[in-house]
C-alpha cells in the first residue's frame, strides 16, 4: 500500500487553536460589533421617514451604503490582525529551543507549513462568514438591507484577510526575530511609498521644475494606495458604487503568491537563524543597503524640508542633500551591520561596502542636478498634446485649441530658459503646467517665476496673466458646470467695500448684501455671463499693482451652488467674481437693481 502524502495534521492544528482562539474570538466579537451592532444603530432612521428621509427605499440604501463602509473599515483591520496571528501562528521560529523541538516531529515541513496557514487564516474566514449570516438574519429577512451590500462587505472581509494575513506569512520567513517581523512587516508595506516620497521632496529642492507630489510606485504600498482607491460613490436616486475591488482582489491574489513563496522559503529555511534580524542569508546584503539608503532619504529629508525648504534652490540645495544624504548613509549602514552582526564592533573592515553606497548617492545626486536625465528640458511636442493645463494663484486654464497648446509650451521654453533668475527668485509665485499626452501619459512640471510690484509687459509674469485670462479660459471660470438655476442655487450674495473716514484711508469696511434667487438669476445671466464673454470679469490678477486697484472695483460678488452628482461632502460649488472697471453689464445691472449708498457708489466711480 502507497503512503499517503497529507497537507495538514489535525493535531497540530488543535494545538494552535487551544492556545490563540481568543485572538479569532477578538475578531469575531469586533465583527459583530462593526457590523450588526453599528447597523441597529442606522436603523433607528426609519423612525425618521418623512423627516430625515424621504422615503422607505432612501433610508435602505442608507443601510447599504453603511454595510460597505464596514466593510473598507475591516480591511484596513486586517492590516494589523493578520500580522499578529502571523507572530503567534510562527512563534515557534523564533526560539532555538522550540524551533528545534517542531521541526524534530515526523512531519514534513509542507504538511507543517500548510497545517499553520490554514489554521490562521480558516477562522478569519469564518468570522466573516458568520457575521455576514447574523447580519442577514436580522436585517435581510425585515427587508432593511440587500443582501447584495453584504456580499459586498463578505468580499471586503474575506479578500483583505487574505491579502494581509498572506502577505505577513511571507514577512515571517524572513527574520528569525519574533519583535523585528512586525517591523519588517510595517517597512515592506510602507517603505515604498515613504522613500518616493522622501526622494520627491529632496529633488524638488533642486530639480528645475520637479513637483513634489504623485506616485508612480504607489501600488508597491497595498495600505496606502487601497485608502486611495477603496471607496463608494453614491448614486442617484438610490444605489452606491463600490470602487476600487479590483485592486483589493489583486492584493488578495498577491497575498496567495507571496504564501506560497513563504512555502518555498520555509523548506530551504535554517532553523539555526532563530533569532537572527535576517534569516535569509542571501537577503542580508540586501537589507544593509535598503536600510543605508532608506535612512539616508529620510535623515535628509526630516532635516531639509523642516528647516531649509524656502531658503534652497539649485546647486546649494543639491550640495547640502548629498552631505545630509551620506550622513544618513552612515547612520543606516552601520546601524543594519550591528543588527547583522549582533555586535556593535563593526567599524573596522567594513568600508567598502559604505563606499559603494556613498558613490551610488552621489551618481544620483549628480545625475538629477546636471540634468543627465534630460528631465528639466523635457517639454512635449505640442502635436502630442491632448490638452494643457495652466494653474497659478488658485485659478486654472486649460486649452485644447492647437494654437494655445503651442502658446503654453513657448512659455514653459521661456521658463526653462530662465532657469538661473527664476531659482534665485523667493517669491511665492507659483505656476504649475500639465500636459494631458495622446497615449494617455501625463506631464507636469511646477515653477516659482519672479514677482515683481508691477506686472511688466513681456516678462513671465505678465505672460503667465495673460494666458490665465485668454478668453475661453475665463468663460470656463465663469460658467459653472452645474448651471445657475432656481433648483441648483443654494446661496448667493454681494460683498463691497467702504471707506471710513474714522480709519486708515487705504482700509476699507466690508459689508454684504444676500441676493435673492431671482435676483442672483438675473445678474448671472444679464450680467456677469456677457461680461465673461467680452473678458471683462473673471480674469486672473497675480500682482495687486497699481493697475489692479485701478481696475478693479472691492465688489465680490458670490455663489453657492449644489452639485447633485457629486459625494455628499463635496455636492456644494462655489463662483466668486471681482468687478472689473470694463464690467459694464455688470455695473449697470448692480446700478439698477441694488438698492446701496449712493455715496459708495460715487466713491466707486458708478455715478
Amino acid at each position: 500500500m502507497k503512503s499517503k502524502i497529507s497537507l495538514f495534521n489535525k493535531g497540530i492544528s488543535q494545538n494552535l487553536l487551544r492556545r490563540f482562539w481568543p485572538l479569532w474570538a477578538a475578531y469575531f466579537c469586533m465583527m459583530l460589533l462593526l457590523l450588526p451592532g453599528n447597523l441597529s444603530s442606522q436603523a433607528t432612521h426609519f423612525s425618521n421617514i418623512g423627516t430625515q428621509f424621504t422615503s422607505f427605499e432612501e433610508a435602505v440604501a442608507g443601510m447599504d451604503l453603511a454595510t460597505v463602509h464596514e466593510g473598507i473599515a475591516v480591511v484596513y483591520f486586517s492590516t494589523f490582525v493578520g500580522v499578529i496571528v502571523a507572530m503567534a501562528m510562527f512563534h515557534y521560529l523564533y526560539q532555538s529551543k522550540s524551533c528545534g523541538m517542531m521541526n524534530s516531529l515526523p512531519l514534513r515541513r509542507e504538511t507543517m507549513f500548510m497545517t499553520i496557514w490554514l489554521t490562521g487564516l480558516v477562522p478569519f474566514l469564518l468570522a466573516d462568514l458568520l457575521t455576514v449570516l447574523i447580519t442577514a438574519l436580522f436585517f435581510c429577512t425585515r427587508g432593511l438591507l440587500h443582501f447584495t451590500a453584504l456580499l459586498d462587505f463578505l468580499a471586503l472581509a474575506a479578500m483583505g484577510n487574505i491579502a494581509f494575513y498572506g502577505f505577513s506569512i511571507f514577512c515571517a520567513m524572513l527574520t528569525g526575530n519574533l519583535l523585528v517581523l512586525p517591523a519588517v512587516y510595517a517597512v515592506l508595506n510602507f517603505a515604498v511609498a515613504a522613500a518616493e516620497s522622501c526622494a520627491r521632496e529632496l529633488l524638488s529642492l533642486f530639480v528645475f521644475g520637479m513637483i513634489n507630489g504623485g506616485s508612480k510606485l504607489l501600488f508597491l504600498s497595498p495600505p496606502v494606495l487601497l485608502m486611495e482607491k477603496l471607496g463608494t460613490t453614491q448614486l442617484q436616486p438610490y444605489g452606491y458604487r463600490l470602487n476600487g475591488l479590483g485592486v483589493l482582489a489583486a492584493y488578495c491574489i498577491a497575498g496567495l503568491l507571496l504564501s506560497a513563496a513563504a512555502l518555498l522559503l520555509y523548506r530551504s529555511r535554517r532553523m539555526e537563524t532563530a533569532g537572527d534580524v535576517v534569516a535569509i542569508q542571501i537577503l542580508k546584503p540586501v537589507f544593509k543597503y535598503c536600510l543605508c539608503c532608506g535612512t539616508a532619504l529620510v535623515f535628509a529629508d526630516l532635516l531639509l524640508i523642516n528647516f531649509y525648504h524656502s531658503e534652497l534652490r539649485g546647486l546649494s540645495a543639491a550640495l547640502l542633500v548629498l552631505v545630509m544624504m551620506l550622513i544618513g548613509a552612515f547612520i543606516g549602514y552601520f546601524a543594519a551591520e550591528m543588527l547583522i552582526q549582533k555586535t556593535l564592533k563593526v567599524f573596522r573592515g567594513k568600508w567598502n561596502g559604505f563606499a559603494v553606497a556613498c558613490a551610488v548617492i552621489v551618481l544620483f545626486i549628480v545625475a538629477f542636478e546636471f540634468d543627465l536625465t534630460g528631465y528639466e528640458k523635457r517639454v512635449p511636442s505640442p502635436d502630442d498634446v491632448e490638452f494643457v493645463s495652466l494653474w497659478s494663484a488658485g485659478e486654472i486654464a486649460e486649452f485644447k485649441d492647437p494654437a494655445r497648446i503651442v502658446e503654453v509650451s513657448d512659455f514653459h521654453r521661456a521658463v526653462i530658459a530662465d532657469k538661473a533668475v527664476c531659482e534665485a527668485d523667493r517669491s511665492d509665485c507659483g505656476v504649475t503646467i500639465t500636459y494631458q499626452l495622446s497615449d494617455g501619459r501625463v506631464l507636469s512640471r511646477s515653477y516659482r517665476i519672479p514677482m515683481t510690484d508691477k506686472v511688466e509687459p513681456g516678462s513671465l509674469l505678465h505672460w503667465a496673466e495673460a494666458l490665465l485670462n485668454a478668453p475661453e479660459a475665463i468663460l470656463a471660470r465663469v460658467q459653472a458646470d452645474q448651471p445657475v438655476t432656481k433648483e441648483l442655487l443654494v446661496d448667493a450674495g454681494i460683498d463691497y467695500g467702504i471707506q471710513d473716514e474714522t480709519i486708515e484711508k487705504d482700509n476699507l469696511v466690508w459689508t454684504g448684501i444676500n441676493l435673492t434667487t431671482e435676483e442672483a438669476i438675473s445678474l448671472y445671466n444679464e450680467g456677469i455671463l456677457p461680461d465673461a464673454k467680452a473678458g471683462q470679469i473673471g480674469l486672473v490678477h497675480l500682482v495687486a499693482d497699481e493697475s489692479y486697484y485701478e481696475n478693479v472695483y472691492p465688489i465680490n460678488i458670490n455663489f453657492m451652488l449644489d452639485d447633485p452628482e457629486a459625494p455628499g461632502n463635496q455636492r456644494k460649488v462655489f463662483l466668486g467674481f471681482h468687478v472689473e472697471r470694463g464690467a459694464v453689464n455688470t455695473l449697470r445691472w448692480l446700478r439698477e437693481h441694488m438698492d446701496l449708498d449712493l455715496r459708495t457708489f460715487a466713491e466707486l466711480g458708478f455715478d
